[in-house]
């Protein structure tokens, strides 16, 4: 028989037997010190099994706990994570909300109708820089339109269908705009260099241009109103052959940062002026 087996029996013939001797008795003195024997004797196996009892309780409470917090924990991560979509949604909503407004704001200072559109694609191959907007002309978007946005100009309309249209942007080599240095109301024409930048030419050699100098549009080319900003003065030099002064102007709009704009919806000659007019604008 194995050892396990054995001990066993000999612990039930022993609590049995005292069982017995217990309640066999009819002397109560008897009965007394059979009990004690008998209290003695079963002491180390009632804490043994007590002892047992405990652990196995304790472990078992803590394995509930543990699988009821294992639960909690992955509710929470699943709320936190719906949270971060929820929030990422929602500053998405106020950043678009803000450029809306910018726009709006923008709007309102012109004094030529516009409508807002937004950007729905990009094609920056070779040396073109152009995007594409929702509006057409079903809107009354046409070619040569201004598009800008409320930090400065971004183009001007290059091609129109019903529903779309492609928009040139400034720092694309073929653009090409009449503008002033606002500080000294120097006049010149920006257009776009292949490294993303614009050049302002054609300045006068004794032109006070100096970099920080804010660039505007003129409004002379019957294209742009007046006015708008179009970026700052990098650096000044002569040009090739010495005959004028170029500066090198950095754009004030964050193209790949535009998503809507504002098309001025002037038709062509809106902004011009008439001979003698110029110093008046």
């Amino acid at each position: 028989m194995p050892r396990s087996i054995r001990d066993i029996a000999i612990t039930l013939i022993l609590v049995g037997g005292g069982l017995l001797i217990l309640f066999s008795s009819g002397k109560k003195s008897d009965s007394g010190v059979a009990a004690r024997v008998f209290y003695t004797v079963m002491r180390p196996v009632q804490q043994a099994v007590f002892g047992i009892h405990s652990r196995v309780s304790n472990a078992w409470h803590s394995y509930v706990a543990l699988v009821g917090i294992r639960q909690d924990n992955q509710s929470l991560i699943e709320e936190v994570r719906r949270l971060k979509n929820q929030n990422t949604v929602l500053m998405q909503k106020e950043g678009e909300n803000r450029r809306l407004r910018k726009l709006l704001d923008l709007k309102a200072q012109h004094e030529f109708p516009s409508l807002v559109a937004q950007v729905i694609g990009e094609d920056a191959v070779g040396w073109y820089r152009t995007f594409f907007i929702n509006r057409g002309s079903e809107d009354g978007v046409l070619t040569n339109m201004p598009v800008t946005v409320a930090e400065g100009v971004v183009g001007r309309v290059s091609k129109s269908s019903e529903g779309m249209s492609q928009v040139i942007l400034i720092t694309d080599p073929n653009f090409s705009v009449d503008c002033r240095v606002a500080r000294t109301r120097d006049r010149g024409v920006l257009s776009g260099s292949l490294d993303r930048g614009c050049v302002l030419r054609y300045l006068r050699l004794d032109a006070d241009v100096r970099p920080g100098d804010e660039v505007v549009t003129s409004g002379l080319d019957n294209v742009f109103p007046r006015g708008l900003n179009i970026g700052k003065v990098e650096a000044v030099r002569k040009s090739d052959p010495a005959l004028f002064l170029e500066a090198r102007v950095t754009p004030s709009v964050d193209f790949a940062a535009v998503e809507e704009v504002l098309v001025v919806l002037g038709q062509k000659g809106g902004f011009d002026v008439g001979p003698g007019l110029e110093e008046k604008r």
